[in-house]
């Protein structure tokens, strides 16, 4: 499987020098010790200039680095951190990336790999530079842009649900989707499957381009709701926090790691049962979700940070 990035604008010759690589994911499998614990977060990508000159949406620079700060002095140190994509917010611009390495410097130091998946604004701007840039820091990507692995007793599959995938390279992912659900399904070492994507398949998020990805839902959800062992579904994009039950099935969205904010409606169609200090809020507070892994349950707390009070909370928490 080979990665396309279609990334819009005109090629370029330029180099990003020096970018940092970040941490192997399966070396890092490969020892026994590891910690039973991960992250999940979304959307670090910091406000561009249309948005909050144009758009008047908010700047939430310096919240990344509270977030990736925090999770690197966790007690429970994690052992790898899945991103949900929107890394930044033009993946051709050096300032970008700048912004990102250096907002990620603890994680780094404290050798804590990042699994990213591909968000549409990993597609902004320019195709040579903005593939280079991702290639170099995850390497991973030259093979693939979706990828699943086993993490104790947990099997993740994470995609592309981007629309600059070709229709061959999609229909190949679906294809590729069905036979690790199955494949983890029938392993008798794998208690549970968590399905990650960028888009959402449903949310109860306001604004243009921020609803229910008709794509996402109609490819991988049946599936989904197919397998027992398939616990949770979680998604970014939208830049607020969700947890959603719809036909017994656990979806997430977490998109709350740094980009302008976006309300939800709490009289939505899909019922929300987000408990703790975010639960009667549509406009909710940034935040990470640490993931404990047990015997027979997955356990997630949502970590959330108050820009205005600089403050940290405990958010929505629950077993699977």
């Amino acid at each position: 499987m080979l990665l396309v990035i279609l990334l819009s604008g005109c090629k370029s010759s330029i180099v990003y020098n020096n970018p940092p690589t970040y941490f192997n994911l399966k070396s890092s499998l490969e020892n026994t010790d590891l910690p039973n614990s991960f992250i999940l977060i979304g959307d670090t990508q910091r406000t561009g200039w249309f948005e909050s000159t144009l758009l008047f949406r908010e700047s939430s620079d310096s919240v990344q680095f509270e977030l990736f700060s925090k999770i690197a002095s966790l007690d429970n140190k994690p052992s790898f951190i899945v991103h949900l994509g929107d890394l930044v917010y033009d993946a051709s611009s050096d300032s970008d990336w700048e912004y990102f390495d250096s907002s990620t410097s603890m994680i780094r130091k404290e050798k804590i790999p990042i699994v990213p998946l591909l968000g549409n604004h990993e597609y902004f701007g320019d195709y040579e530079k903005g593939n280079l840039n991702i290639t170099s820091r995850f390497p991973e990507f030259k093979d693939s842009s979706w990828k699943s692995f086993k993490f104790k007793n947990v099997g993740f599959i994470l995609l592309n649900t981007n629309i600059e995938l070709s229709e061959k390279l999609k229909k190949r992912q679906k294809e590729w989707y069905n036979n690790e659900l199955e494949r983890f399904d029938s392993d008798t070492g794998t208690n549970h499957i968590i399905i990650a994507t960028h888009q959402p398949p449903f949310t109860n998020g306001n604004g243009l381009g921020f609803g229910d990805d008709e794509y996402v839902k109609h490819n991988f959800i049946e599936s989904y709701k197919k397998y027992s062992k398939a616990k949770l579904f979680v998604s970014g994009h939208c830049h607020n926090y969700e947890h959603l039950l719809i036909d017994n099935k656990h979806y997430v969205v977490t998109g709350g790691g740094g980009g302008p904010r976006r309300t939800i409606d709490l009289e939505g169609r899909y019922k929300d049962i987000t408990n703790g200090i975010d639960k009667d809020k549509c406009l909710r507070d940034f935040h990470f979700i640490s993931v404990e892994v047990k015997k027979d349950s997955l356990v997630l707390v949502v970590h959330n940070y108050n820009m205005a009070t600089k403050k940290w909370g405990i958010g929505d928490k629950f077993s699977l």
